[in-house]
């Protein structure tokens, strides 16, 4: 039997017993664009269905020898995708439900029918048999590249495990290199702190200060972590803009300079966010810099900011960098602490953010505790040679280079990576003085 190709046109075969009907069918679709056959019963219209691939096949059902549920029902054994009707009286609708039954029959038309809606009807049913026809064919290419793609699955399966491992490989290298581009843009920006300190010699380890006490309140105010990072920069950096004013009016406090020093010493502000700007990524530090010295009351600098228009990295900052101001000895005592602590607590209504500063004020309260369990137990200062320094060891002092350059701020534990650290720096730079640590119980000078 020859298979119908998608590009023909579709065949109808009609079954009756009756010529005149057959006629009759024949002259309705005339003017279809379908391939028209009859046959005048079922025995002729299977011997068709060997022949021909059929799109509809329509039946009278009341016909000699063999009824139309019954030739419908072998039609579907031959070719199951064509579309069956039936044709019946109104007195074998029983019959017709038989033929949809038993013969998986699409529907049925009553005699006499209505040729507009018989057309009608045999234009969707070539419709629905090629919208099976085009299921089967996406069905199989589908089952095809199905089987092709297994094929490809398998072949590239090896390779896949081996480029996966290599992959592995090399992101392991890249996250080890990851961290040392952060750990060494640490340290830059540490050292820069500590370059900008230089200029401004009254405040020992002021921004690696600030940047701590910035960090913890920052945590507790529970920024995420890209936000306390930022925080953490923008401390250490705050005052990079320092480097433009001039060594005698950094050595005045605010309230002593005259006009034009207060205009040259506030220009910092923006000084600084200008020198963060141009590094890609610190935008928002810039941001951060540019307004720590603004005043809840809109009377701080550069901008006159109030309250929230004030970024909340710039808010924190602004406590951590009074609180050390105020503070600037290298082992504050508990009444240094509360006097700085009343100080801020002051100025909330003016200068300071009453949440940032509730977040703070725990921060302080746990260094006094840990201040009033020493109580007299407090460690003398000692000063000791590099070769002196052991695991343990608190400093009490910065330690500096004999260039004046921070290697260490004080309050720093000794470790013994940070031990070679010192020893290392003395060798190359050495400074007159040596280190001051606190003198415990168990240290023994060599």
């Amino acid at each position: 039997m020859e298979q119908e190709k998608e590009h023909e046109t579709p065949a109808i075969l009609f079954v009756d017993d009756e010529e005149n009907v057959l006629r009759s069918l024949k002259r309705l679709f005339l003017d279809e664009a379908y391939q028209l056959f009859t046959a005048p019963s079922g025995k002729a219209g299977l011997e068709l269905l060997g022949k021909q691939v059929f799109a509809v096949i329509v039946s009278d059902q009341r016909m000699p020898e063999m009824s139309g549920s019954e030739f419908l029902a072998k039609a579907r054994e031959v070719q199951p995708d064509a579309v069956r009707i039936v044709l019946t009286g109104y007195a074998d609708v029983q019959a017709a439900v038989s033929a949809i039954n038993e013969g998986g029959a699409y529907r049925y038309i009553a005699k006499p029918w209505n040729d507009t809606d018989f057309v009608l009807t045999i234009r969707d049913a070539v419709d629905t048999y090629g919208l099976k026809q085009e299921n089967k064919r996406l069905t199989e290419l589908t089952r095809a590249q199905n089987e092709e793609l297994k094929k490809w699955n398998k072949d590239l399966e090896g390779m896949v495990q081996e480029q996966t491992l290599d992959i592995q490989n090399k992101n392991k290298e890249l996250e080890k290199l990851n961290a040392q581009l952060s750990g060494n843009l640490r340290k830059s920006i540490e050292v820069f702190s500590n370059l900008i300190e230089m200029r401004e010699k009254t405040m020992s380890s002021h921004s690696k200060n600030v940047a701590a006490l910035s960090r913890q309140i920052a945590i507790n105010l529970k920024l995420t972590d890209p936000e306390t990072n930022n925080v953490l920069v923008a401390a250490l950096l705050h005052d990079v803009g320092k480097i433009g004013v001039s060594d005698a009016v950094l050595m005045k406090t605010p309230d002593t300079m005259n006009e034009l020093e207060q205009k040259d010493y506030r220009s910092h502000a923006v000084r600084g966010q200008v020198a963060i700007d141009i590094i890609e990524g610190f935008r928002d530090i810039g941001l951060i810099v540019r307004h720590h010295h603004e005043h809840i009351d809109g009377t701080g600098f550069p901008d006159g900011l109030k309250m929230n228009a004030i970024p909340l990295g710039s808010r924190i900052i602004a406590i951590a960098d009074a609180y050390d101001r105020l503070l600037n000895t290298a082992l504050p005592s508990a009444d240094d602490m509360n006097r700085a602590l009343s100080s801020l607590a002051f100025y909330l209504d003016s200068r300071f953010d009453h949440k940032v500063f509730a977040q703070f004020r725990p921060i302080v309260e746990a260094k006094l505790k840990a201040l009033e369990k020493k109580g007299s137990q407090s460690e003398e200062e000692v000063e000791v040679t590099p070769a002196m320094l052991q695991p343990g060891l608190v400093l009490t002092r910065d330690v500096r280079s004999g260039t004046g350059i921070l290697i260490l701020a004080r309050g720093h534990i000794l470790d013994q990576t940070i031990v070679n650290a010192i020893q290392r720096y003395y060798q190359m730079d050495a400074p007159r003085a040596g280190i001051f640590v606190q003198k415990t119980a168990s240290f023994r000078g060599k």
